[in-house]
């Protein structure tokens, strides 16, 4: 009994404590037992839940199927379950799910009871949304292009909308990318940075121009949304698209209404504009790149004479920026192509309007970038001929209004290169008058031919029947009035001659107060002069017009034009022509003048320039002696000084040498007396002594001192000959040894010419004959000896860099008495040599083949100096390319 109690009250405490809802209700419609979740969840106490029959509790639209499942309770073997809505007691309602079964025998029926509210609501939402997302996929459908495709971009699905625009079946379009549709309008980077926005997970949105399966194109507003996966990468895009191609055709119909108009003021302003052929076509083309969809824009004419096809302009368009076209040489291979179009269109001479380009030919003229390229072309007509062509690359179709736009500019164009072309005649007839008259003044000063050539070719170039200069002479011994050159038509009078004075000062007045006369009919002019009247009346002149030249001579002339045929309107160009005329014979007849006067003061300036020059000569001489003095000078003075501040300590040291070695003498016969006198030393003696090693002592202190007895009287020599050669003290002449001198020369340049580690090592080979002694100027002397030995060294040492350098680079020294009064001596090097050029000038001041801080071009010009004025001998060099270079010095004995 105690356990049958225990095991109720344990499934009384778990019926209690249950989150569930459970109950127990009998067949009359009421709760028996209910457990306290009842409470919690719908809020009604126990007494208020088994008070009422349960049905009461239930959703009215929840009753009926209530009550019949309670009936099929009856029948039923396993548990029943179904769910209905139950009244809360704060007025909603919550979801129950049942779990019924029958106890037949006690008329009962026990419920396991499940709150799924939240469930029923998530539930409900779900369906909801299905239905919105139904609803926005019909919308969608309806009014947008859709189409989904892998991560690779391949189409895996396209609503009816999308095949319908495309034209294409959703067969065709399922596995292919957008490529299929693409247009060629949008740039390759376009494309590249729309990639990249949804590759990294980013919506993008934007316009694009597709084209349809027949050839049409069409405008979508896209918006492409990537669908990302659990790592966070797309694998799936959605592209929704909205057709907005009425509403593009309508902005570039706008568009292109105010480009045209933009563009066609334009090209008239650059018309209008003055400057070169290719400057204004270049303007020209330049506007229609600017407001046109064009890859391309040239114009061509054919050249006058040989009719070939010349580039006078052109823009080259990518999708970032416009270029113009410099020569054919900037085509790329694709411009053959509109050669070939153009070939065509010089035998219809009809425009060509929006011809498709095509890739797929033999030559490969185009690569696929230009494959969707439009080509149109428009003939530049005059009067019936064919004077250029102007071709587009477009990147659309040209419309109507467009190709009227374009008729209108290329009938505008043609008559303007027309135009520019009959003035660039004219003018070059014109320049060429007035560079034949330039010429023949730099030519020549024959003023007869000038004035010759003038009058003919004004008369040629103007087309009028007579020219002629009229001359006036005011200050001569009798004053004249002439017409001295003429060119006429032959059955004209020739005027030609003077002109009476007393009835023409009128002309003199014009003449001499430089003013122009123009009367285009003298019928008309009432306030004419009587004289000039009869003067043009007499050779039938009806029109005329003189233009004054305006010399700075005493001299006064004029250019003079006329006609006899009727009224000839002298036009503001002839006027300007004859201007410029009249400048270069006033030009010519100043220069004729200061010819004349410029030869008298060339012969003066001649004479003063060769004393000058003779001066320039002795003062550059004068200059480099007294570099050069001062240079030696202060030379001497630095050696003298150096060989007496070291001549002392050496004395000094040499003078001592022989007492130290009497002293090392003496204490060496001392120190043998003690070896003979006590042979038998102590053990520390004899330690010492093999410690300092005395035999090799002994040995080596006497070669000390005889190796430093050689070297102070090697550096005695050198500063014997360091006075020897600056001859400080000697700065008369007097009887020398020369070879003396080139020794004490040798001795100071002996770093130099042996070899010192650089691999050069000149050989000296000395060739000494039996000399007399010469009386000169030592210190002197061994300066040319040191200028000359220290070239010689030089260019060897520069063949040496260049690699010209001989096997075995050497100086030759020889001397020799040429007679009984003259001394030779010649120093020669087996270097590279020198050209004649140089050669030629080697002994002019300041002249010098060697770089910037190295020589001055002094040393050679002082050496001539010393040998030949200061000692009455001679210099001279025997050089030749690629061969040994050779100084001879010859002086007198006396």
């Amino acid at each position: 009994m105690s356990e049958y109690k225990q095991s109720e009250e344990t499934y009384s405490r778990f019926f209690s404590l249950s989150l569930d809802l459970f109950c127990i209700a009998s067949f009359d419609g009421y709760f028996k037992h209910l457990n306290p979740a009842w409470t919690k969840i719908l809020g009604w106490s126990t007494q208020e839940l088994l008070e009422k029959p349960f049905i009461e509790f239930v959703h009215p639209e929840d009753r009926e199927s209530t009550i019949l499942t309670a009936q099929n309770l009856e029948n039923a073997v396993d548990t029943i379950s179904f769910e209905n809505r139950y009244l809360c007691q704060d007025g909603s309602y919550k979801w129950l799910s049942w779990n019924a079964n029958l106890d037949i025998d006690k008329k009962l029926i026990y419920a396991l009871v499940h709150d799924i509210s939240v469930h029923k609501e998530n539930e409900l939402a779900l369906q909801n949304y299905i239905q919105e997302l139904e609803a926005f996929k019909f919308a969608l459908n309806a009014h947008s292009l859709v189409a989904i495709t892998d991560k690779k971009g391949t189409i895996t699905y396209a609503n009816d909308l999308f095949c319908q625009v495309s034209k294409y079946s959703r067969e065709e379009l399922l596995g292919q990318d957008h490529r299929i549709i693409n247009s060629g309008y949008h740039s390759k980077e376009f494309f590249e940075k729309l990639w990249r926005t949804i590759s990294q997970g980013k919506i993008w949105k934007g316009e694009i121009k597709n084209k349809a399966k027949d050839g049409s194109f069409y405008w979508v507003d896209t918006l492409i949304a990537p669908l990302l996966g659990f790592d966070g990468k797309p694998h799936k895009y959605v592209a929704i698209r909205t057709d907005i191609t009425k509403r593009k055709l309508s902005e570039m119909a706008l568009l292109e209404r105010s480009h045209l108009s933009l563009l066609s003021a334009e090209v008239s302003l650059a018309l209008s504009q003055s400057g070169t052929l290719p400057e204004i076509l270049q303007h020209c083309t330049n506007s229609m790149s600017q407001y046109l969809s064009v890859a391309f824009v040239c114009i061509w004419t054919f050249e006058r004479q040989t009719n070939q096809l010349q580039l006078q302009a052109g823009v080259h368009c990518t999708n970032f920026e416009c270029s113009a076209l410099s020569n054919t040489q900037d085509f790329p291979h694709h411009m053959v192509l509109a050669k070939n179009y153009i070939g065509m269109m010089t035998k219809t001479r009809q425009a060509i309007l929006n011809e498709e380009v095509s890739i797929h030919n033999q030559e490969k003229l185009l690569d696929a970038a230009f494959s969707n390229l439009l080509f149109s072309a428009y003939p530049l007509i005059v009067e019936q001929q064919l004077i250029g062509i102007i071709a587009f690359f477009s990147k659309q179709i040209f419309t109507e209004a467009t190709h009227n736009l374009l008729n209108w500019i290329t009938n505008n164009i043609a008559v303007a290169i027309d135009r520019i072309w009959a003035r660039e005649e004219l003018l070059s007839r014109r320049e060429a008058l007035l560079l034949s008259l330039a010429s023949q003044i730099r030519s020549s000063l024959d003023l007869d031919t000038i004035l010759e050539t003038a009058v003919n070719e004004i008369r040629s170039l103007l087309q009028v029947d007579r020219c002629y200069f009229l001359q006036y002479l005011p200050h001569s011994s009798q004053s004249t009035l002439t017409i001295s050159h003429e060119a006429r038509q032959y059955n004209l009078p020739s005027m030609l001659g003077s002109i009476p004075l007393q009835n023409n000062t009128f002309l003199t007045n014009k003449l001499v107060s430089q003013e122009i006369v123009c009367i285009d009919n003298i019928h008309r002019e009432i306030q004419l002069d009587q004289n000039i009247q009869a003067l043009l009346k007499e050779f039938d002149i009806t029109s005329w017009l003189l233009l004054p030249v305006k010399s700075h001579s005493e001299e006064f002339g004029a250019i003079v034009c006329s006609h006899c045929s009727g009224e000839r309107v002298w036009s503001n160009s002839d006027i300007g022509l004859l201007q410029a005329v009249t400048d270069q014979l006033a030009i010519a007849i100043d220069h004729a003048q200061l010819y004349t006067q410029s030869r008298a003061a060339t012969l003066a300036a001649q004479t003063q320039a060769e004393k000058l020059t003779e001066a320039l000569h002795k003062l550059q001489q004068t200059q480099s002696q007294l570099i050069q003095h001062e240079k030696m000078s202060s030379l001497g003075q630095l050696v003298a000084g150096v060989a007496h501040e070291i001549n002392n300590p050496v004395n000094f040291i040499h003078g001592n040498l022989s007492y130290a070695n009497e002293y090392f003498q003496e204490l060496l016969s001392l120190l043998q007396l003690y070896q003979q006198t006590y042979p038998n030393s102590t053990p520390e003696i004899e330690d010492f002594s093999e410690e300092i090693d005395l035999d090799f002592l002994i040995n080596d202190l006497s070669k000390i001192l005889s190796s430093m007895n050689m070297g102070t009287n090697r550096i005695r020599e050198i500063v014997l000959s360091l006075r020897n050669f600056s001859r400080l003290d000697e700065a008369e002449k007097k009887l020398v040894d020369i070879h003396e001198g080139i020794e004490n020369t040798l001795l100071i340049l002996h770093h130099r010419w042996k070899n010192s580690g650089n691999g050069l090592g000149i050989s000296l080979i000395k060739e000494y004959g039996d000399l007399p002694l010469v009386d000169c100027y030592p210190g002197q002397l061994n300066q040319v000896f040191m200028n000359i030995i220290t070239n010689a060294i030089d260019a060897l040492e520069e063949s040496f860099i260049n690699k010209k350098t001989p096997e075995k680079p050497q100086i030759r020294i020889r001397t020799e008495v040429l007679d009984k009064n003259l001394v030779s001596i010649r120093i020669a090097d087996n270097g590279s040599g020198m050209t004649e050029e140089v050669r030629a000038r080697l002994f002019d001041p300041f002249f010098t083949t060697k770089p910037v801080g190295k020589g001055t071009g002094l040393g050679l010009s002082i050496s001539y100096q010393i040998v030949v004025e200061k000692h009455g001998g001679n210099l001279q060099c025997l050089s030749e390319l690629g061969k040994s270079t050779e100084f001879w010095i010859q002086i007198p004995v006396k």
